[in-house]
């Protein structure tokens, strides 16, 4: 069971950090996150996290399961357009990827418009769920 335990934030945030979307987990500071964004992220950042909750669990009676899990990966930007144009470049980059491991990589929907953060911030979220055999 230990492929149930698949680190679906730092999957996901390795395909952003290669799809050359200007953000990056190994810049100074970095710009990419696994796990809540940190407060003193630069103002143009992306976090990713698991959603919280039972992954759903498909016994496929082989003696095998398939299992799905959601990660909300979260956009934050100086202004609106350029939080909405990484949101959409998030979306483009994870939409149906090959992702070693994985059985399917799906975006759910478009970003969503979250309004301003506390620090003015414009963010968007969308929600991927990524699907592997265990």
């Amino acid at each position: 069971m230990a492929d149930a335990l698949k680190d679906v934030e730092l999957h996901v945030a390795q395909l952003l950090d290669a799809a050359a979307l200007g953000v990056s987990r190994t810049a100074s500071p970095p710009s990419l996150y696994t796990g809540p964004m940190p407060m003193p992220a630069p103002p143009l950042a992306v976090a990713v996290r698991e959603m919280p909750g039972a992954a759903p669990e498909d016994y496929m009676g082989t003696g095998r399961s398939y299992l799905q899990r959601d990660v909300q990966v979260l956009v934050r930007g100086r202004d609106y357009l350029e939080a909405q144009s990484l949101a959409r470049g998030c979306w483009r980059a994870l939409h149906l990827a090959a992702v070693p491991g994985y059985v399917s990589c799906r975006s759910q929907g478009l970003p969503s418009y979250l309004g301003e953060g506390d620090n003015h911030r414009h963010r968007f979220v969308l929600t991927v769920t990524l699907a592997h055999v265990v």
